[in-house]
Protein backbone atom coordinates (compact mmCIF):
# COMPACT_ATOMS: atom_id res chain seq x y z
CA UNK A 1 0.00 0.00 0.00
CA UNK A 2 1.43 3.33 -1.37
CA UNK A 3 0.55 6.12 0.63
CA UNK A 4 -0.51 3.82 3.75
CA UNK A 5 -0.23 6.89 6.16
CA UNK A 6 -3.24 8.34 4.25
CA UNK A 7 -5.81 9.99 6.40
CA UNK A 8 -9.03 8.76 4.29
CA UNK A 9 -7.87 5.64 3.17
CA UNK A 10 -4.95 3.82 5.08
CA UNK A 11 -6.57 2.50 8.19
CA UNK A 12 -10.08 1.79 6.96
CA UNK A 13 -8.43 -0.47 3.60
CA UNK A 14 -6.03 -2.25 5.97
CA UNK A 15 -8.27 -3.17 8.18
CA UNK A 16 -10.71 -4.00 5.12
CA UNK A 17 -8.31 -6.79 3.65
CA UNK A 18 -8.23 -8.47 6.85
CA UNK A 19 -11.68 -9.02 7.10
CA UNK A 20 -11.06 -12.00 4.09
CA UNK A 21 -10.19 -15.38 5.50
CA UNK A 22 -8.84 -16.44 1.50
CA UNK A 23 -6.61 -13.09 2.14
CA UNK A 24 -5.03 -14.12 5.56
CA UNK A 25 -3.31 -16.83 4.15
CA UNK A 26 0.35 -16.85 3.64
CA UNK A 27 0.35 -13.24 2.67
CA UNK A 28 3.13 -10.33 2.98
CA UNK A 29 1.07 -7.14 3.31
CA UNK A 30 3.89 -3.99 2.30
CA UNK A 31 3.19 -0.24 3.87
CA UNK A 32 4.93 2.84 2.17
CA UNK A 33 4.91 6.29 3.13
CA UNK A 34 7.54 9.19 2.54
CA UNK A 35 6.33 10.16 6.17
CA UNK A 36 8.33 8.37 8.62
CA UNK A 37 6.22 8.97 11.48
CA UNK A 38 2.76 8.04 10.14
CA UNK A 39 4.16 5.09 8.56
CA UNK A 40 5.67 3.96 11.57
CA UNK A 41 2.33 4.21 13.67
CA UNK A 42 0.38 2.52 10.97
CA UNK A 43 2.52 -0.50 10.60
CA UNK A 44 2.76 -0.52 14.77
CA UNK A 45 -0.80 -0.51 14.36
CA UNK A 46 -0.69 -2.86 12.35
CA UNK A 47 1.48 -5.63 13.87
CA UNK A 48 -1.00 -4.56 17.49
CA UNK A 49 -3.72 -6.32 15.12
CA UNK A 50 -1.51 -9.80 14.86
CA UNK A 51 -0.02 -9.83 18.42
CA UNK A 52 -4.26 -8.88 19.71
CA UNK A 53 -5.63 -11.76 17.20
CA UNK A 54 -2.79 -14.48 16.51
CA UNK A 55 -5.03 -17.04 15.61
CA UNK A 56 -6.95 -15.47 12.46
CA UNK A 57 -3.64 -12.97 11.19
CA UNK A 58 -1.14 -16.11 11.80
CA UNK A 59 -0.76 -16.34 8.01
CA UNK A 60 -0.43 -12.20 7.78
CA UNK A 61 3.11 -10.59 7.46
CA UNK A 62 3.62 -6.98 7.44
CA UNK A 63 6.82 -4.90 6.47
CA UNK A 64 7.33 -1.82 6.12
CA UNK A 65 9.43 1.12 3.53
CA UNK A 66 9.61 4.54 2.81
CA UNK A 67 11.90 2.87 -0.45
CA UNK A 68 8.86 2.78 -3.27
CA UNK A 69 10.48 0.42 -5.51
CA UNK A 70 11.50 -2.31 -2.78
CA UNK A 71 7.36 -1.96 -1.64
CA UNK A 72 6.45 -3.15 -4.93
CA UNK A 73 8.75 -5.38 -5.53
CA UNK A 74 7.00 -8.87 -5.63
CA UNK A 75 3.51 -7.39 -5.13
CA UNK A 76 0.49 -8.71 -6.61
CA UNK A 77 -2.03 -6.16 -5.67
CA UNK A 78 -0.27 -2.26 -5.60
CA UNK A 79 -3.24 0.40 -3.82
CA UNK A 80 -2.20 3.87 -3.96
CA UNK A 81 -3.78 6.58 -1.76
CA UNK A 82 -0.92 9.29 -1.81
CA UNK A 83 -1.32 13.06 -2.13
CA UNK A 84 2.32 14.35 -3.38
CA UNK A 85 2.98 18.06 -1.71
CA UNK A 86 -0.15 17.04 0.99
CA UNK A 87 -1.62 20.18 2.93
CA UNK A 88 1.41 22.66 2.53
CA UNK A 89 0.55 22.18 -1.23
CA UNK A 90 -3.26 21.76 -1.30
CA UNK A 91 -3.07 25.03 0.82
CA UNK A 92 -1.85 26.72 -2.79
CA UNK A 93 -4.33 25.46 -4.72
CA UNK A 94 -7.07 26.62 -2.54
CA UNK A 95 -5.73 30.13 -1.63
CA UNK A 96 -4.34 31.06 -4.95
CA UNK A 97 -7.51 30.76 -7.05
CA UNK A 98 -9.50 32.61 -4.53
CA UNK A 99 -7.10 36.04 -4.64
CA UNK A 100 -8.68 35.35 -8.30
CA UNK A 101 -12.20 35.26 -7.52
CA UNK A 102 -12.23 31.05 -7.93
CA UNK A 103 -14.07 29.47 -4.92
CA UNK A 104 -13.54 25.82 -4.07
CA UNK A 105 -15.10 23.84 -1.35
CA UNK A 106 -12.76 20.14 -1.79
CA UNK A 107 -10.44 21.24 -4.95
CA UNK A 108 -8.45 17.82 -5.94
CA UNK A 109 -10.97 16.94 -8.67
CA UNK A 110 -10.86 19.46 -11.49
CA UNK A 111 -10.41 23.13 -11.75
CA UNK A 112 -7.05 24.64 -10.55
CA UNK A 113 -7.00 22.33 -7.83
CA UNK A 114 -7.50 19.48 -8.98
CA UNK A 115 -5.47 20.16 -12.28
CA UNK A 116 -2.48 21.14 -9.97
CA UNK A 117 -2.75 18.15 -7.59
CA UNK A 118 -2.57 16.08 -10.78
CA UNK A 119 0.64 17.46 -11.99
CA UNK A 120 2.34 16.61 -8.65
CA UNK A 121 0.87 13.19 -8.49
CA UNK A 122 2.54 12.60 -11.93
CA UNK A 123 6.02 12.34 -11.02
CA UNK A 124 5.20 9.86 -8.25
CA UNK A 125 2.51 7.59 -10.51
CA UNK A 126 5.24 7.49 -13.18
CA UNK A 127 7.91 5.65 -10.82
CA UNK A 128 5.04 3.65 -9.29
CA UNK A 129 4.03 2.16 -12.83
CA UNK A 130 8.02 2.13 -14.02
CA UNK A 131 8.30 -0.05 -11.24
CA UNK A 132 5.67 -2.33 -11.40
CA UNK A 133 6.81 -2.80 -15.36
CA UNK A 134 9.89 -3.82 -13.90
CA UNK A 135 9.79 -5.47 -10.60
CA UNK A 136 5.68 -6.02 -9.92
CA UNK A 137 4.66 -9.58 -9.27
CA UNK A 138 6.51 -12.04 -11.81
CA UNK A 139 6.50 -15.20 -10.31
CA UNK A 140 9.08 -16.92 -11.91
CA UNK A 141 9.99 -13.86 -14.27
CA UNK A 142 6.59 -14.70 -16.16
CA UNK A 143 4.37 -11.66 -17.61
CA UNK A 144 2.38 -11.34 -15.00
CA UNK A 145 1.72 -7.67 -13.64
CA UNK A 146 0.56 -6.62 -10.56
CA UNK A 147 -3.04 -5.33 -10.46
CA UNK A 148 -2.67 -1.43 -9.54
CA UNK A 149 -5.41 0.07 -7.63
CA UNK A 150 -5.49 3.77 -7.32
CA UNK A 151 -7.54 5.30 -4.65
CA UNK A 152 -5.61 9.08 -5.21
CA UNK A 153 -7.62 11.96 -6.33
CA UNK A 154 -7.64 13.47 -9.20
CA UNK A 155 -8.90 10.11 -9.72
CA UNK A 156 -10.02 10.35 -14.01
CA UNK A 157 -6.91 12.31 -14.59
CA UNK A 158 -4.51 10.23 -12.71
CA UNK A 159 -5.69 7.01 -13.79
CA UNK A 160 -6.08 8.46 -17.70
CA UNK A 161 -2.52 9.30 -17.06
CA UNK A 162 -1.22 5.71 -15.62
CA UNK A 163 -3.02 3.79 -18.12
CA UNK A 164 -1.16 6.42 -21.12
CA UNK A 165 1.85 4.95 -19.76
CA UNK A 166 0.86 1.35 -19.61
CA UNK A 167 -2.51 0.15 -21.25
CA UNK A 168 -4.31 -2.01 -18.95
CA UNK A 169 -2.41 -1.25 -15.94
CA UNK A 170 -4.64 0.80 -13.45
CA UNK A 171 -8.61 0.66 -12.36
CA UNK A 172 -9.58 3.71 -10.27
CA UNK A 173 -11.37 3.05 -7.38
CA UNK A 174 -13.64 6.01 -5.41
CA UNK A 175 -16.83 5.46 -2.50
CA UNK A 176 -19.26 7.43 -4.39
CA UNK A 177 -21.47 5.58 -6.32
CA UNK A 178 -22.00 3.31 -3.45
CA UNK A 179 -22.37 6.10 -0.96
CA UNK A 180 -24.76 7.81 -3.21
CA UNK A 181 -26.72 4.63 -4.02
CA UNK A 182 -26.86 3.79 -0.18
CA UNK A 183 -28.46 7.49 0.29
CA UNK A 184 -30.67 7.07 -2.70
CA UNK A 185 -32.03 3.79 -1.28
CA UNK A 186 -32.66 5.06 2.35
CA UNK A 187 -34.38 8.14 0.86
CA UNK A 188 -37.11 5.57 -1.69
CA UNK A 189 -37.03 4.02 1.69
CA UNK A 190 -36.17 -0.35 0.60
CA UNK A 191 -33.99 -2.86 1.91
CA UNK A 192 -31.53 -3.54 -0.52
CA UNK A 193 -32.94 -6.96 -1.87
CA UNK A 194 -35.19 -4.84 -3.47
CA UNK A 195 -33.03 -2.25 -4.48
CA UNK A 196 -30.88 -2.16 -7.68
CA UNK A 197 -29.39 0.62 -10.46
CA UNK A 198 -27.38 0.99 -13.05
CA UNK A 199 -24.40 4.24 -12.30
CA UNK A 200 -22.02 5.16 -15.39
CA UNK A 201 -20.28 8.51 -16.23
CA UNK A 202 -17.36 10.17 -15.07
CA UNK A 203 -15.53 9.90 -11.48
CA UNK A 204 -17.49 12.52 -9.26
CA UNK A 205 -20.07 13.09 -12.20
CA UNK A 206 -21.31 9.42 -12.63
CA UNK A 207 -25.21 9.46 -13.25
CA UNK A 208 -27.73 6.92 -12.11
CA UNK A 209 -29.21 6.26 -15.46
CA UNK A 210 -31.72 3.38 -14.05
CA UNK A 211 -33.17 3.26 -10.57
CA UNK A 212 -35.13 0.07 -9.63
CA UNK A 213 -37.15 -1.32 -6.55
CA UNK A 214 -39.38 -4.24 -6.12
CA UNK A 215 -42.14 -3.35 -3.49
CA UNK A 216 -42.56 -5.96 -0.32
CA UNK A 217 -46.49 -7.08 -0.84
CA UNK A 218 -45.68 -7.52 -4.88
CA UNK A 219 -45.92 -11.41 -5.57
CA UNK A 220 -44.64 -11.25 -9.01
CA UNK A 221 -41.38 -9.32 -7.01
CA UNK A 222 -41.38 -6.86 -10.77
CA UNK A 223 -38.88 -4.27 -10.66
CA UNK A 224 -39.92 -1.33 -11.03
CA UNK A 225 -38.54 2.16 -12.17
CA UNK A 226 -37.16 3.98 -8.63
CA UNK A 227 -37.57 7.77 -10.16
CA UNK A 228 -40.95 8.50 -10.07
CA UNK A 229 -41.44 7.47 -5.64
CA UNK A 230 -37.97 9.48 -5.29
CA UNK A 231 -39.87 12.28 -6.85
CA UNK A 232 -43.25 11.46 -4.51
CA UNK A 233 -41.03 11.13 -1.41
CA UNK A 234 -39.92 14.73 -2.20
CA UNK A 235 -43.06 15.96 -2.59
CA UNK A 236 -44.41 14.28 0.51
CA UNK A 237 -41.45 15.65 2.45
CA UNK A 238 -39.57 18.21 1.24
CA UNK A 239 -36.94 17.95 3.55
CA UNK A 240 -35.88 14.62 2.34
CA UNK A 241 -32.95 16.16 0.42
CA UNK A 242 -30.90 17.17 3.96
CA UNK A 243 -27.92 18.72 3.37
CA UNK A 244 -28.02 17.44 -0.83
CA UNK A 245 -30.01 20.53 -2.03
CA UNK A 246 -27.54 21.32 -4.93
CA UNK A 247 -27.67 17.29 -5.90
CA UNK A 248 -31.78 17.61 -5.81
CA UNK A 249 -31.60 21.61 -7.91
CA UNK A 250 -29.11 19.27 -11.07
CA UNK A 251 -31.47 16.33 -10.75
CA UNK A 252 -34.45 18.17 -11.22
CA UNK A 253 -32.61 20.01 -14.15
CA UNK A 254 -31.52 16.70 -15.53
CA UNK A 255 -33.73 13.89 -14.85
CA UNK A 256 -30.97 12.02 -13.29
CA UNK A 257 -28.96 11.69 -9.65
CA UNK A 258 -25.43 11.63 -9.85
CA UNK A 259 -22.36 11.72 -7.93
CA UNK A 260 -20.50 13.36 -5.58
CA UNK A 261 -21.56 15.33 -2.59
CA UNK A 262 -22.83 19.02 -3.16
CA UNK A 263 -19.98 20.57 -2.31
CA UNK A 264 -17.84 18.30 -5.12
CA UNK A 265 -20.22 19.04 -7.81
CA UNK A 266 -20.35 22.73 -7.03
CA UNK A 267 -16.57 23.44 -8.48
CA UNK A 268 -17.63 20.79 -11.43
CA UNK A 269 -20.36 23.15 -13.28
CA UNK A 270 -20.48 26.16 -13.52
CA UNK A 271 -24.15 27.25 -12.30
CA UNK A 272 -23.17 27.64 -8.16
CA UNK A 273 -20.10 28.93 -7.26
CA UNK A 274 -20.03 32.17 -9.09
CA UNK A 275 -22.13 34.43 -6.81
CA UNK A 276 -23.02 34.20 -3.09
CA UNK A 277 -26.01 34.21 -2.76
CA UNK A 278 -26.40 31.02 -4.95
CA UNK A 279 -23.83 29.06 -2.45
CA UNK A 280 -25.81 30.20 0.75
CA UNK A 281 -29.24 29.06 -1.24
CA UNK A 282 -27.81 25.65 -2.24
CA UNK A 283 -25.94 25.10 0.68
CA UNK A 284 -26.87 21.96 2.91
CA UNK A 285 -25.00 22.30 6.17
CA UNK A 286 -22.99 24.28 8.30
CA UNK A 287 -19.17 22.50 7.69
CA UNK A 288 -17.88 20.11 5.57
CA UNK A 289 -18.67 19.06 1.61
CA UNK A 290 -22.48 20.19 1.94
CA UNK A 291 -21.45 23.40 3.38
CA UNK A 292 -20.37 24.65 0.01
CA UNK A 293 -17.70 26.96 1.89
CA UNK A 294 -14.23 27.99 0.55
CA UNK A 295 -11.36 26.00 1.63
CA UNK A 296 -13.16 23.70 4.10
CA UNK A 297 -12.29 20.37 3.17
CA UNK A 298 -8.76 21.83 3.17
CA UNK A 299 -9.54 22.98 7.01
CA UNK A 300 -11.22 19.55 7.77
CA UNK A 301 -8.07 17.75 6.57
CA UNK A 302 -5.62 20.24 8.37
CA UNK A 303 -8.08 18.86 11.85
CA UNK A 304 -8.44 15.34 10.67
CA UNK A 305 -4.42 14.65 10.43
CA UNK A 306 -3.97 15.44 14.01
CA UNK A 307 -7.24 13.31 14.95
CA UNK A 308 -5.50 10.71 13.04
CA UNK A 309 -2.20 10.31 14.92
CA UNK A 310 -4.19 10.52 18.46
CA UNK A 311 -6.15 7.60 17.11
CA UNK A 312 -3.47 5.56 16.27
CA UNK A 313 -1.97 6.37 19.68
CA UNK A 314 -4.80 5.40 21.86
CA UNK A 315 -5.24 2.27 19.48
CA UNK A 316 -1.46 1.46 20.15
CA UNK A 317 -2.54 1.71 23.97
CA UNK A 318 -5.48 -1.03 23.76
CA UNK A 319 -5.20 -4.15 25.28
CA UNK A 320 -8.16 -5.43 22.98
CA UNK A 321 -7.92 -4.68 19.62
CA UNK A 322 -10.95 -6.83 17.01
CA UNK A 323 -11.24 -7.39 13.82
CA UNK A 324 -14.38 -6.04 11.44
CA UNK A 325 -16.57 -8.73 11.04
CA UNK A 326 -17.04 -7.87 7.30
CA UNK A 327 -15.42 -5.15 5.25
CA UNK A 328 -16.51 -2.12 4.75
CA UNK A 329 -17.85 -0.57 1.30
CA UNK A 330 -14.06 0.37 -0.17
CA UNK A 331 -14.15 -1.88 -3.22
CA UNK A 332 -10.23 -2.63 -3.14
CA UNK A 333 -10.38 -5.35 -0.71
CA UNK A 334 -13.53 -7.26 -2.11
CA UNK A 335 -11.58 -6.86 -5.58
CA UNK A 336 -8.46 -8.53 -4.37
CA UNK A 337 -10.29 -11.65 -2.72
CA UNK A 338 -12.75 -12.48 -6.15
CA UNK A 339 -9.27 -12.63 -8.08
CA UNK A 340 -8.13 -15.11 -5.31
CA UNK A 341 -11.16 -17.25 -4.87
CA UNK A 342 -13.02 -16.88 -7.61
CA UNK A 343 -15.83 -15.62 -6.42
CA UNK A 344 -17.22 -12.39 -8.24
CA UNK A 345 -17.84 -9.12 -7.74
CA UNK A 346 -19.59 -6.02 -8.79
CA UNK A 347 -18.04 -2.58 -8.66
CA UNK A 348 -17.97 0.72 -10.54
CA UNK A 349 -14.51 1.66 -11.44
CA UNK A 350 -12.54 4.23 -14.06
CA UNK A 351 -11.02 2.65 -16.99
CA UNK A 352 -9.95 3.93 -20.17
CA UNK A 353 -12.97 3.77 -22.67
CA UNK A 354 -11.17 1.83 -25.08
CA UNK A 355 -12.63 2.59 -28.75
CA UNK A 356 -15.32 3.98 -26.89
CA UNK A 357 -16.68 0.54 -26.37
CA UNK A 358 -17.84 1.41 -22.71
CA UNK A 359 -19.57 4.52 -22.91
CA UNK A 360 -20.53 4.46 -26.71
CA UNK A 361 -21.15 8.87 -26.81
CA UNK A 362 -17.92 9.61 -24.61
CA UNK A 363 -14.87 10.21 -26.71
CA UNK A 364 -12.36 6.92 -27.01
CA UNK A 365 -9.23 6.86 -24.68
CA UNK A 366 -10.94 8.95 -21.84
CA UNK A 367 -11.44 7.76 -18.38
CA UNK A 368 -15.22 6.57 -17.44
CA UNK A 369 -16.28 4.95 -14.32
CA UNK A 370 -18.57 2.21 -14.82
CA UNK A 371 -19.95 -1.34 -13.78
CA UNK A 372 -17.76 -3.66 -13.70
CA UNK A 373 -17.30 -7.52 -12.64
CA UNK A 374 -14.29 -9.43 -11.46
CA UNK A 375 -13.10 -12.94 -11.09
CA UNK A 376 -10.33 -14.96 -11.28
CA UNK A 377 -9.74 -14.28 -14.72
CA UNK A 378 -9.46 -10.40 -14.01
CA UNK A 379 -12.08 -7.26 -14.83
CA UNK A 380 -14.41 -7.70 -17.26
CA UNK A 381 -16.57 -3.84 -17.61
CA UNK A 382 -19.98 -3.40 -19.05
CA UNK A 383 -19.83 -1.83 -22.18
CA UNK A 384 -22.70 -0.60 -24.68
CA UNK A 385 -23.62 2.44 -22.33
CA UNK A 386 -25.01 5.62 -24.25
CA UNK A 387 -25.74 8.47 -21.77
CA UNK A 388 -28.47 10.94 -22.15
CA UNK A 389 -27.46 14.01 -24.28
CA UNK A 390 -27.46 16.27 -20.81
CA UNK A 391 -25.15 13.80 -18.95
CA UNK A 392 -22.87 13.46 -21.91
CA UNK A 393 -22.40 17.10 -22.59
CA UNK A 394 -21.74 17.91 -18.30
CA UNK A 395 -19.40 14.93 -18.39
CA UNK A 396 -17.86 16.19 -21.74
CA UNK A 397 -17.10 19.71 -20.22
CA UNK A 398 -15.17 17.63 -17.31
CA UNK A 399 -13.86 14.99 -19.72
CA UNK A 400 -11.92 18.03 -21.98
CA UNK A 401 -10.33 19.41 -19.31
CA UNK A 402 -9.03 16.36 -18.10
CA UNK A 403 -7.73 15.55 -21.71
CA UNK A 404 -5.53 18.97 -21.88
CA UNK A 405 -4.32 18.22 -17.98
CA UNK A 406 -3.01 15.04 -18.96
CA UNK A 407 -1.82 15.51 -22.40
CA UNK A 408 0.36 18.57 -20.64
CA UNK A 409 1.74 16.48 -18.47
CA UNK A 410 3.03 13.38 -21.16
CA UNK A 411 4.04 16.19 -22.97
CA UNK A 412 5.44 18.81 -20.36
CA UNK A 413 3.41 21.43 -22.22
CA UNK A 414 2.46 24.26 -19.84
CA UNK A 415 0.36 25.87 -22.49
CA UNK A 416 -1.50 22.91 -22.33
CA UNK A 417 -1.95 22.42 -18.00
CA UNK A 418 -3.26 26.63 -18.39
CA UNK A 419 -6.04 25.38 -21.05
CA UNK A 420 -6.95 22.78 -19.29
CA UNK A 421 -7.62 25.29 -16.28
CA UNK A 422 -9.13 27.76 -19.00
CA UNK A 423 -11.48 25.32 -19.99
CA UNK A 424 -12.89 24.41 -16.03
CA UNK A 425 -16.64 25.47 -16.08
CA UNK A 426 -16.24 27.11 -12.86
CA UNK A 427 -13.10 28.90 -13.38
CA UNK A 428 -14.47 30.24 -16.63
CA UNK A 429 -17.63 31.35 -15.09
CA UNK A 430 -15.22 33.63 -12.55
CA UNK A 431 -12.14 34.55 -14.88
CA UNK A 432 -11.24 36.07 -18.32
CA UNK A 433 -8.51 34.09 -20.35
CA UNK A 434 -5.67 36.56 -19.12
CA UNK A 435 -6.79 35.96 -15.93
CA UNK A 436 -6.06 32.41 -15.91
CA UNK A 437 -2.99 32.46 -17.15
CA UNK A 438 -1.60 34.68 -14.15
CA UNK A 439 -3.42 31.95 -11.89
CA UNK A 440 -1.50 29.34 -13.57
CA UNK A 441 1.65 30.89 -13.51
CA UNK A 442 1.54 31.98 -9.70
CA UNK A 443 0.42 28.21 -8.94
CA UNK A 444 3.83 26.74 -10.96
CA UNK A 445 5.82 29.30 -9.29
CA UNK A 446 4.42 28.15 -6.04
CA UNK A 447 4.46 24.76 -6.35
CA UNK A 448 7.63 25.05 -8.44
CA UNK A 449 9.60 22.73 -5.34
CA UNK A 450 7.24 19.73 -6.33
CA UNK A 451 6.94 20.30 -10.23
CA UNK A 452 10.64 19.90 -11.02
CA UNK A 453 9.36 18.10 -14.80
CA UNK A 454 8.30 22.12 -15.63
Amino acid sequence: MIGAGSVVFGENILTDILTHPALREDSIICLEDIDRNRLDLMYRMMLKYKELNPEKLEGVSFEKTTDLKKSITDAKYVISSIHVGGLDAFKYDIEIPYKYGVTQCVGDTLGPGGVFRFLRQSTALKKIIEFIEEVGYLPEKDTSKPVFLNYANPMAMNTWYCNSLSPDSTIGLCHGVQATAALLRNWIGVKPRDYSFLCAGINHMAWFLQLWYKERDDLNKVWKNAYPLLFEKLKENPEIMGPEKLRWDMMEATGYFMTESSGHLSEYLPYYRKRAELLDKFKGSDTFHNSLLHGEVLRFDTLEAERVEKRLHRILNRNKLKLKSEASDEYSSHIINAIETNNPFRFNGNIVNKQSAFITNLPENCCVEVPIFVDHHGIHPQGGIELPTICQALCMSNIMVQKAAVEGVLELNREKVYHAVLLDPNTASICSPREVRDMVDDLFEAEKEWLPKF
